[in-house]
């Protein structure tokens, strides 16, 4: 897999860049994101910028691909999609996004995770995602469906080819 760069009507999915450190240490430090996440525990600028410069290594390995979701305007990080877990002989991954404060209820998490999944089942050659979600985060459960994610169990929904 390659770190692709996909235009939306309402923002960009663009590969992570040194000068996106700061809006990772922001989310990292967001409730709303720690709830639903598992963040590093150096959440410093450092940490940032080496999870950011490790970002394509860990895609051609095949361990994770890591996207920022960036204002169409000012090129801004405003949230991530990944995949991680990635299990090249079943075909599947496990999915997850976070969306900053400000550009949340805009409809730019479910434009980012539909485009994102479409093209991990396409060109990225899986033909499952699960994305594990608790049944507290309303938000990402109805991005999950809006995205046509169905239940697979209680903490659990999946996307198929």
């Amino acid at each position: 897999m390659s770190l692709p760069t996909v235009e939306l009507a309402k923002c960009r999915l663009r590969p992570w860049r040194a000068a996106d450190a700061d809006a990772l240490v922001a989310a990292w430090a967001d409730p709303e994101i720690l709830q639903g996440s598992s963040p590093p525990e150096d959440r410093s600028v450092a940490a940032a910028m080496r999870w950011i410069a490790s970002a394509e290594d860990r895609c051609e390995r095949g361990l994770a691909v890591d996207l920022a979701v960036a204002n169409l305007e000012d090129d801004e990080v405003v949230g991530e999609v990944g995949l991680s877990s990635i299990d090249q002989r079943r075909g599947a991954a496990l999915i997850g996004w976070w969306v900053a404060a400000d550009a949340r209820g805009k409809g730019v998490a479910t434009e980012a995770i539909d485009a994102f999944a479409a093209w991990a089942l396409a060109d990225g050659g899986l033909v499952a995602l699960v994305a594990e979600i608790s049944p507290d985060n309303v938000a990402s459960l109805r991005v999950a469906e809006n995205c046509g994610f169905q239940p697979l169990g209680p903490n659990a929904w999946v996307r198929k080819r």
